[in-house]
């Protein structure tokens, strides 16, 4: 029975049984996308289209792994707007920066 790969950059299906130590071509770093560039962060090559960068060949040999990754975790997103406020009941004012009129009224001459 075939099974698919979860090393990252593979995805191909493979025979447990023939799974050798190096039957797989795979990325062990991390994606990374940098303003327009993409890439992965255990390889030098990078690229501007997202195709390409799916296609970037694997830069470690290893064996086959079986094992979906588990899903990252994510927040939880809530419109209930009593749970924005401060832990304390007390006001928080925030003051943007003075205007320069105001900065020279203030200075002494």
């Amino acid at each position: 029975m075939a099974l698919l790969c979860y090393n990252k950059g593979c995805g191909e299906k493979f025979d447990p049984d023939k799974n050798k130590d190096d039957s797989c071509l795979f990325h062990p770093g991390v994606p990374i996308f940098h303003d327009a560039l993409k890439g992965w962060s255990c390889c030098k090559k990078r690229t501007t289209d997202f195709s390409e960068f799916l296609s970037i060949k694997g830069c470690t040999r290893g064996r086959h792994n079986d094992v979906k990754p588990q899903e990252p975790l994510r927040p939880e997103v809530s419109s209930d707007k009593s749970e924005m406020k401060p832990a304390s009941d007390r006001e928080i004012i925030y003051q943007g920066p003075k205007s320069v009129e105001a900065l020279q009224k203030e200075r002494p001459r």
